[in-house]
């Protein structure tokens, strides 16, 4: 139970990685607030799975990208659970299609959520970390480290992230709260398994060392890993899951 007692927030918890980073922190001992944007029932479910292994949960509606909605997701999380120990910024979204595709709309929509989202978030949640201490774990992407190159805006706004999870560190440090990032790379998802395994996706794999692609659950173990006090001297750094797709 490694994390007994702490209390975490996952936007876009309801489904996918986040779902799966909800569940694993839950049977760690946390409780867990399930941010979703759209998806209630989803959100509602992901709750139930997560009180099924006897911890308590929240499913709480917030647009990331949008101010007010962020600074009520964290008053309600602290008014319901008393406080606030993790921060997972895993709400994102993508558009695939090559860069001279890209419409100005789609540029503002992934950069909005993909990153300003975490860049509010972050400053909302010092808020509440600062007298405590805290993580905060960034869901990156390998394709912020490898620019692309059907998803230019996408990978953009990644790399962006990984820069943003340097930045706050260094604002976070004096407080005792923790800033990583971590960078999957193809992860199998009920989205993506059949893609993965036409040929599109069969070249996708053949990219990593190890081809094959990696499981939800690789993911979520490393962000168990960063939020727990297994670790208490890491910060600013970036985890690429992603079977040696890229290698530093």
């Amino acid at each position: 139970m490694r994390l007994e007692g702490k209390i975490a927030v996952i936007t876009g918890g309801s489904r996918g990685i986040g779902r799966a980073i909800a569940l694993r922190y839950a049977a760690e001992g946390a409780d867990i607030v399930v941010n979703y944007r759209q998806d209630e029932a989803a959100a509602r479910d992901t709750v139930a799975a997560i009180e099924a292994l006897g911890r308590r949960a929240l499913a709480l509606r917030a647009d990331v990208s949008r101010r007010a909605d962020v600074r009520e997701l964290f008053a309600k999380t602290v008014a319901h659970f008393g406080r606030l120990d993790i921060l997972v910024n895993n709400a994102g979204i993508n558009r695939v299609c090559f860069f001279e595709e890209i419409t100005d709309q789609d540029w503002d929509d992934i950069l909005g959520t993909n990153l300003k989202g975490p860049f509010i978030c972050c400053q909302e949640a010092f808020a509440h970390l600062k007298e405590r201490g805290g993580r905060i774990i960034n869901i990156a992407s390998v394709a912020g480290q490898y620019h692309g190159p059907k998803t230019v805006h996408y990978a953009v706004s990644k790399a962006g992230l990984i820069s943003l999870t340097a930045a706050v560190a260094r604002y976070g440090a004096p407080h005792g709260i923790l800033v990583n990032a971590v960078a999957p790379g193809i992860i199998e998802t009920d989205l993506t398994r059949d893609e993965l395994r036409g040929p599109g996706g069969q070249n996708i794999v053949a990219l990593t060392l190890l081809k094959r692609p990696g499981q939800l659950d690789d993911v979520a173990s490393a962000c168990v890993f960063l939020a727990s006090d297994e670790q208490n001297y890491m910060t600013g750094q970036v985890l690429a899951v992603s079977g040696g797709a890229v290698l530093p």
